[in-house]
């Protein structure tokens, strides 16, 4: 069912949820989750794939624009937003990548273009590397894991001994200062940003999802499986991201076969909320001349 075109809120009541079964579990046991997702517009297909942490709320300026040409197909990953925070899953980035991909042959697609930023980025070049086949146009925003520049809290969350006790501690005062680091122009921040940002953190699950997924994150298996891999991929990264510098473009320019670079000035970490329009502009050109075989 199509979502009908209103302001993209943070809230669960927008668009439809659908139930998948997750991979990865023991002993052939399975475990159902439902994720939650909108579909705007009409034209191609095109999946928008966010980052840890996060929700569809942070494409909420791009979706009306992308959708004016095409179908646009935005979910909250499993764990966050508003779909299912599965409590037998291990957050590895097979079980990521395989999520997304059982999510597309459940809404019924073959294939579809894709858009992913930061880990989520890395998730669909994950996807992609496995399931080629399933993928036209992929683009990704400033993909990798994680560096030295994040919050030390974000960091120490991926270390076994000290990851519980920061996953209890983890505030809105925490988001906030991730926020600072992703937004190039830090006065966006309003009191209804940080609040749509944090209400999806705001629970032991959510934060354990996060936990987790920091905890089981394989930046190295990722870039490995693109050696194989000959699917063209845009490549765009915005030169004050303060979160993943620009430099680390070029870890990505060993592993990609065949990559297109681009990067945008005064844009940081958060290019598709700050950048909607030149970004749609660039994803859509992409698609339409770029990457040709």
């Amino acid at each position: 069912m199509a979502y009908t075109y209103r302001p993209i809120i943070n809230s669960d009541l927008l668009g439809e949820k659908i139930t998948i079964r997750l991979p990865g579990f023991p002993g052939g046991k399975e475990e159902s989750c439902p994720i939650h997702y909108i579909v705007l517009g009409e034209g191609e297909p095109l999946l928008l794939v966010h980052s840890l942490g996060q929700s569809l709320y942070t494409w909420r300026h791009l979706i009306p624009i992308l959708a004016e040409k095409y179908t646009v197909i935005a979910p909250d990953l499993v764990g966050f937003g508003f779909s299912g925070r599965p409590v037998s899953m291990n957050y590895t980035v097979d079980d990521m990548a395989e999520v997304l991909v059982k999510f597309i042959k459940a809404l019924n697609y073959d294939h579809v273009h894709a858009l992913g930023s930061s880990f989520g980025g890395m998730y669909l070049l994950r996807a992609m590397s496995r399931y080629e086949e399933m993928f036209d146009k992929v683009t990704v925003l400033c993909p990798g894991g994680i560096t030295r520049q994040m919050p030390g809290k974000l960091r120490h969350m991926a270390t076994p001994f000290i990851g519980p006790f920061v996953r209890e501690s983890y505030t809105k005062k925490d988001v906030e200062k991730v926020l600072r680091l992703c937004y190039y122009d830090s006065t966006v921040i309003t009191r209804e940003v940080l609040n749509n940002y944090f209400e999806t953190l705001d629970s032991f699950s959510s934060r354990q999802a996060l936990m987790y997924c920091l905890r089981n994150f394989d930046e190295e298996l990722i870039l490995e499986g693109l050696k194989g891999c000959t699917h063209p991929v845009f490549v765009l990264w915005g030169e004050e991201d303060r979160l993943r510098p620009f430099e680390n473009l070029e870890t990505l320019r060993q592993y990609l076969q065949r990559g297109e670079y681009f990067s945008l000035r005064n844009a940081g970490h958060f290019f598709q909320e700050e950048k909607a329009e030149q970004l749609a502009d660039m994803v859509d050109k992409y698609i339409l001349y770029g990457g040709e075989r």
